[in-house]
């Protein structure tokens, strides 16, 4: 199964981006065990994974659009992330150490996801959505004339106006 991970963003937004147009890559057990494994998390609940989903699309999406972000969805986040307990890991080698905390026990994926939602909302970070018009995936850009989620959203948007254009004039 070949799942919209654009593998650049923020895992935030790759996850709100589970839903594209009428694909749920969370809409049954395996497709949503597929996607946790190919995003290296441990495989979660699909129906929470589902309610966290939607409640990170919604914040992300009135984000991107410039709109005010609604508390209830908000609330669901807050809830995730404060159901994932962590801990503080030391982890280096040799005279190089450095201390992280690291979600821990059967909710940690959803509440890694989560906790990067927060930290994502409160950073401000600008995000945008494809300008394809097949497209619609949400993105963080890198630069500011960045339009496009992927180079192949780019392409075929390219394509579609040369083809027009040269259709009108023959």
């Amino acid at each position: 199964m070949e799942y919209p991970i654009l593998g650049t963003e923020p895992l935030p937004v790759e996850f709100a981006n589970t839903r594209y147009g009428d694909f749920d890559c969370l809409g049954t057990p395996d497709l949503a065990s597929g996607w946790f494994t190919e995003m290296s998390l441990a495989p979660c609940d699909p129906t929470q994974a589902r309610t966290l989903r939607d409640a990170v699309l919604v914040l992300l999406s009135a984000w991107a659009a410039g709109e005010e972000l609604a508390p209830e969805p908000a609330e669901v986040v807050n809830t995730f992330a404060a159901t994932s307990p962590t801990t503080l890991r030391l982890t280096g080698s040799g005279r190089t150490w450095s201390a992280a905390w690291t979600p821990v026990g059967p909710d940690a994926p959803l509440g890694r996801i989560a906790t990067c939602t927060v930290e994502l909302l409160a950073d401000a970070r600008e995000l945008r959505r494809c300008a394809a018009p097949d497209c619609g995936l949400l993105f963080a850009p890198h630069h500011a004339r960045r339009r496009f989620c992927h180079p192949t959203c780019s392409g075929r948007t390219r394509q579609s106006r040369y083809y027009r254009r040269n259709l009108e004039t023959t």
